[in-house]
Parts: C-alpha cells; sequence; structure tokens
C-alpha cells in the first residue's frame, strides 16, 4: 500500500480494516504537489524499489530493513466502549467503569479523545436506556468510515446522550446515521480529506417539526437544542463510531466550525417550489434526512435587486470561484435561498428548474482568475465548463442544473448562503422511520 508520511496512520487503519494488519506500506513525502517532476520521478523510482521489495522480502527480512524508516504515527486508535468496534473486530466492550461526578468524567473522556473538546452529558446505563426506548439497541445502522465502524443503535444512543439529545429527535439522528453507510456520500473521503468539509444534515417534513429543529431565524447557527444535539451527535458518531480523530484519520488542514455541529431544518412553508426531498423522489408529507458533505456557509448579501435576474446575478457571481473544490472536481453545490430572495425569484416566474439553469449559464469564473495548473486540474475532470472550449474565455462552476441543490431556509433578510462541497461527493436522502420502521 502506498500512503504519505501523513497519512501514514490512515494507511495502518484501512490495511487492519482489510484484514492485514502487517501490510507493508510503502512511505512518501506530504505534500507531492510542491514538488517538481524530477522529483516526483526520483520518489517514484525509490517507492517501486521499496513496492518489489514488500512483494518478494520475507516478513522478518523486510520487518528488519525497514524499522528505522517507517514514521511513528501522530496519533492512536482508541476502541472504547462508545465504539461498536470495526467491521473486521466487532467485540468492543460495552460498558466502561469511570469516577462519579460531573467534572471527573468529563476530564476522563476528554484526555481519552471522546469528546469535541466541550462538556458532555455523562452516558449513564440509565440515560442511555431512556434514550433507546423501543429501538433494537443491537441493530446495525451503518458501517462508519474510516474505520467500519458498526453503528449500532445501542452505541448511537450512547453518542446521542453525550451531545445532550432528547429521546423526541431520536428518531431523526438514527436516520441520518443509516445514510453515513450510503456509498455515493464517500464518507471515507470526507472524513480524512485535508478539506474543512463536514457533514451536514438537512430534515425535512413532519419529523423535523416533532424533533424541534430550527428552520426559519439563525437556522444554521446556535440557539435551538435540537439543531445543535442532532449536528453535535452526529460529531461524536463520526468521531467515536468512525475513528476520524482530528490529526489522525481525520486530516483537515484547518477545519471549520461547522465539524462542531451542522443540521438545520427546511423552511419549507416559505419555499415557493415545495419541499427540496420532494426533488429527491419523497412525498412532500414525508419525513427525510438529506446529508451532503460541504464546507460551512458563505453568506451572500443582496439588498438592493428587485428582479429575479438581479438577484440571480449576484448569486451567480458568489458560486464563481476558483478556491472552491467543486471548481476542478466537478460535483454538488448546495444553495440555502433565504425566504426573501426565494420569493423575488419566483414572483418572476423562475421555477426551481429555471434557477438552477439560469446560475449553470451564468455562474462563470473568468478566465483570468484562472491559473494554467488549475486549467490543467480542471480538464481532466470539467472541461467541459469552459467556455468555447477554452479555460482563458472562463469557466461553468456547474456542468449540469441538478449538480445545484436549492433549498430554502432562515427568515426575514436579504441573505443566502452557498455551501460548497468536497468535490467527490454526492447527497444522500433516507426516510424517518418509528422504531417499527413505519414512516414518520
Amino acid at each position: 500500500m502506498l500512503s504519505t508520511d501523513e497519512f501514514h496512520a490512515l494507511g495502518k487503519s484501512e490495511a487492519e480494516i482489510l484484514g492485514l494488519p502487517g501490510l507493508p506500506l510503502v512511505i512518501l513525502p506530504h505534500p507531492m504537489a510542491k514538488r517538481s517532476e524530477d522529483e516526483v520521478a526520483e520518489i517514484a523510482a525509490a517507492a517501486l524499489e521499496e513496492a518489489v521489495e514488500g512483494w518478494t522480502l520475507a516478513p522478518d527480512a523486510l520487518a528488519a530493513k525497514h524499522k528505522a524508516r517507517v514514521p511513528e504515527a501522530k496519533g492512536r486508535m482508541r476502541y472504547h466502549s462508545l465504539f461498536e468496534g470495526n467491521f473486521n473486530a466487532p467485540d468492543a466492550p460495552a460498558s466502561f467503569n469511570a469516577p462519579e461526578g460531573f467534572e471527573a468524567i468529563n476530564t476522563l473522556l476528554y484526555r481519552r479523545g471522546w469528546t469535541d473538546g466541550l462538556p458532555v452529558v455523562p452516558p449513564t446505563g440509565e440515560r442511555v436506556e431512556a434514550m433507546l426506548g423501543e429501538w433494537d439497541p443491537g441493530a446495525v445502522l451503518s458501517l462508519v468510515e474510516p474505520k467500519l465502524g458498526r453503528a449500532s443503535v445501542a452505541k448511537v444512543a450512547a453518542n446521542a446522550v453525550m451531545a445532550g439529545l432528547e429521546p423526541a429527535q431520536f428518531s431523526v439522528l438514527l436516520a441520518a446515521v443509516r445514510a453515513l453507510g450510503e456509498a455515493p456520500l464517500n464518507l471515507k473521503a470526507l472524513q480524512t480529506t485535508t478539506h474543512p468539509c463536514t457533514v451536514l444534515t438537512l430534515v425535512n417534513g413532519p419529523a423535523g417539526e416533532a424533533a424541534g429543529l430550527n428552520a426559519t431565524y439563525n437556522a444554521m447557527g446556535q440557539g435551538r437544542l435540537a439543531n445543535a444535539a442532532i449536528g453535535r451527535a452526529m460529531r461524536f458518531v463520526l468521531l467515536n463510531i468512525g475513528g476520524a480523530t482530528p490529526g489522525v484519520l481525520d486530516r483537515s488542514t484547518q477545519g471549520a466550525p461547522a465539524k462542531y455541529a451542522f443540521c438545520l431544518a427546511e423552511n419549507e412553508a416559505d419555499s415557493p417550489w415545495g419541499p427540496f426531498h420532494a426533488t429527491r423522489g419523497f412525498e412532500a408529507g414525508q419525513s427525510a434526512v438529506t446529508l451532503a458533505g460541504v464546507e460551512g456557509p458563505h453568506n451572500i448579501n443582496d439588498h438592493f435587486g428587485t428582479t429575479a435576474e438581479e438577484v440571480l446575478l449576484t448569486i451567480a457571481g458568489s458560486l464563481a470561484v476558483t478556491g472552491a473544490n467543486n471548481c476542478y472536481l466537478g460535483g454538488e453545490i448546495m444553495l440555502i435561498l433565504g425566504p426573501e430572495h426565494a420569493e423575488i425569484i419566483a414572483r418572476d416566474g423562475f421555477t426551481r428548474r429555471d434557477t438552477q439553469q439560469f446560475l449553470l449559464e451564468h455562474a462563470i469564473i473568468p478566465g483570468h482568475h484562472i491559473s494554467e495548473p488549475q486549467a490543467k486540474a480542471m480538464a481532466t475532470r470539467v472541461a467541459d465548463r469552459f467556455i468555447d472550449g477554452d479555460w482563458r474565455n472562463g469557466s461553468r462552476i456547474l456542468s449540469e442544473p441538478d449538480e445545484l441543490q436549492i433549498v430554502t431556509a432562515g427568515a426575514a433578510g436579504r441573505h443566502s448562503a452557498v455551501l460548497f462541497s468536497f468535490g467527490s461527493t454526492r447527497a444522500v436522502t433516507v426516510p424517518v422511520t418509528d422504531a417499527e420502521g413505519d414512516p414518520l
């Protein structure tokens, strides 16, 4: 297996998940992007020689030869009672002994790397039982990347308790955890990349209202228990079951506040085109959770446009940037329209599809903002976006209308937001059900 030194811990983890804990790693220097072609060729030649050794030398001889060359991992894998165990080792303990007292147990949990850095609610047996209610504690909802941790209902309940979740919100969280296992989301990449992306949890339908989720003022901010607790519980699942410890398997260069908690409901009442999940095959009255691998929101401020085209031109300018992964990797972008912007756009006769098409045609990155190396990267995946086939004329940020997902959220005020994505990811949507499996 090939790995850069920064991703050594991830490589070892992958080998373990594959059932090959002793698989030799060929370690390359990180980063490669800053190196010249001659340097890369030299590194590649050495890597090939080392790979051949890995294929041909006896294990003992290989271990002796490379012992001094393999770097120490920059962290430790942790297996503990908030973690169900990975696909090949489903034997994590069901409980652990801890000191009594809020401060003492919080100190223990923090030192073991089981929290987000903030105080948590101690996951006592009584609290976990109250969270479980009628749900089957042994049911496994998904295998959570990158460790392929088994997300059993019981372990999700323990992490939910730590996040301050209330039982009325548990069904939404369980649906979201189930969606983590959907392949198009590409969770392994989202969990281990240097990019500051996170998993957004978007809720539609009556289950969101029953859970107390905020869809209006400050919908993507603080102040509502349901949004904060569901988003935070998702982070604990990604950390404690998925194994994405910051600096170990989570390699995000700078991170982002959205990695603490990112959950909201759509403001369906103020959406002029019906709820978002209806565009994904669900009935408007159903409850559904959508997960998307996105960055934190970037505000789009237009207080001056009075027509749909005027507002959309401002939005187009906010979408057409070179610094987003979507510029050269393609993929989906989420547009969160504030109700006032959505009202202006719809009032002038624009449907959701019209809006997507307009932004496809007008969200164009100017050629003078694109460097030649960037153009080469874009040409490998999104050359179809180049205006008249030449990047010097500019490049669209979208290849097709459906790459732009339009959601309505927020309240009064002419603000919207763009959520660029990791690029190599696709949003997934699943139904919210009760403990019997019936739709909510």
